[in-house]
């Protein structure tokens, strides 16, 4: 009987009900602190083309003792040794070309896979 009186009462508890709450939620803070604007949107630089990586690749791929480790950790499951290689290529090809961008370092070391 009590039951009855709470579904009575309040509808929509006896799950049969199709009406879904509406509203909006408000959170208000009183902390003074940092403004959530979105931030800014910087331009990105257009990364360099395989063909015009290529020269670079050359003289990468010319260094033995790096192509060496290069070739022995293609393929293994350490993540952490791929990457490793993955950034001394990224240095050595930085040193050669110090305009190179982060993301065509990676490129790269992709490009690398056709001179093992």
């Amino acid at each position: 009987m009590l039951q009855d009186n709470i579904y009575n009462d309040h509808p929509g508890l006896d799950g049969m009900s199709e009406e879904k709450p509406r509203g909006v939620l408000k959170l208000v803070s009183e902390k003074v602190g940092p403004s959530r604007d979105p931030a800014p949107i910087v331009a990105h630089e257009t990364m360099r083309t395989s063909a015009e990586l290529d020269p670079l690749v050359k003289q990468v791929a010319a260094n033995g003792s790096l192509m060496r480790k290069f070739r022995e950790t293609v393929g293994c499951d350490d993540e952490a040794r791929v990457r490793a290689v993955i950034d001394e290529i990224r240095s050595y090809a930085a040193s050669i070309d110090p305009k190179l961008t982060y993301a065509e370092g990676a490129k790269l070391a992709l490009l690398l896979a056709d001179y093992r």
